[in-house]
């Protein structure tokens, strides 16, 4: 899956061969790098970055609609390692060739068949150099994470605590990074995610989201020996995401009580450690679960706002419908007119 190197790439490339030991460390922004090029005598380069870089990015600057949750990109051979940290969830997955990976100013070699998952505000960059490079980005929307791959995060391995703690946690600093060897089905299900996604007539995001669902499905069946956890694990690492499947299986009827009974601590320990480990009280988070599943059946069922109502537990009406719209700045029925039903 090799390309042609591109316009950018080409423009790129020529800096790089020039002053390849500028594109060994890391910059934070395009001055930085234009800096290091006038100290070392070019004189002739572009005033204004060739492609769009940014110390943060956001998910309106990937996704276009509300309704699009997982897009695909292929990482620019010889562009400069710029440092910049997402709001969104990145894979990144190694096609072909080897290319360099910061992850929080620790630089890694990754291979073909390697990739690695990084989560929002983490500060990385990924450098390629050789023409025969193909790195691609499966970038996934963190704030419909856990309605789009709910199936994944029903799972019981360290792969699903890991995307759990992403969307509940204040710790925000891990990564996951695989050290496999080449994996046909994965590189398959990868050029899926990509070729739908340069489709002339647009990509459909039932088919990108059930591509990557396979892919990290396949991740978790045949690979979850061979990834590293880049930070250190504590004892209580998989407490929080278990109270958080549990409250989401039980949304119609948990209670602070029932948590106690099933997670050996009282009370005050309970509610004093959801808070500490996802500055959340239970209440947010219970009315956050709740009201994710109601998005996910407004868009994805057919089934009536009253119904949905009941199925995810709440019995004021009235609450619903002020939460709801405190949330989304919409009513429930405005909201499904708007994002349409997908089936």
């Amino acid at each position: 899956m090799v390309k042609e190197l591109c316009e950018e790439e080409i423009i790129y490339k020529q800096l790089y061969e020039k002053i390849p030991e500028e594109w060994e460390n890391p910059v934070n922004d395009w001055t930085e790098l234009v800096h290091r090029c006038h100290k070392n005598g070019i004189k002739f380069i572009p005033e204004k970055e060739p492609t769009k870089m940014g110390t943060v990015l956001n998910e309106e600057d990937f996704f276009a609609s509300s309704g699009e949750e997982v897009k695909c990109i292929r990482n620019l051979r010889y562009c400069p390692p710029f440092i910049h940290r997402l709001e969104f969830i990145k894979v990144i997955y190694v096609l072909s060739g080897q290319v360099v990976v910061y992850l929080n100013d620790i630089k890694y070699e990754m291979q073909s068949g390697n990739f690695c998952i990084v989560t929002p505000g983490i500060k990385h960059t990924v450098f390629s150099k050789q023409d025969e490079d193909s790195v691609i980005n499966i970038l996934m929307r963190i704030s419909s994470f856990s309605n789009a791959f709910s199936g994944i995060l029903m799972e019981q391995n360290i792969l699903s605590d890991f995307f759990w703690r992403i969307l509940y946690t204040k710790h925000s600093n891990r990564m996951l990074l695989f050290r496999c060897p080449n994996d046909p089905k994965l590189d398959r299900w990868v050029e899926k995610i990509y070729e739908e996604s340069e489709r002339e007539s647009g990509a459909s995001n039932l088919l990108m989201k059930s591509y990557a669902l396979i892919f990290l499905g396949i991740v978790m069946r045949e690979h979850l020996n061979q990834f590293q956890l880049l930070e250190e694990l504590v004892d209580d690492v998989y407490v929080l995401p278990a109270i958080i499947q549990y409250i989401k299986n039980n949304l119609k009827t948990v209670t602070v009580e029932e948590l106690t009974t099933n997670f050996g601590m009282n009370e005050n320990e309970l509610r004093h450690y959801i808070v500490r480990e996802s500055g959340y009280t239970f209440n947010y988070l219970l009315r956050d679960l709740r009201l994710r599943k109601a998005v996910y059946l407004l868009r994805n069922t057919s089934m009536s706002v009253e119904k949905i109502i009941e199925e995810v537990g709440y019995y004021n009406i009235t609450n619903f419908y002020r939460n709801f719209k405190k949330n989304f700045g919409k009513t429930p029925q405005e909201y499904r007119d708007k994002e349409g039903i997908i089936l």
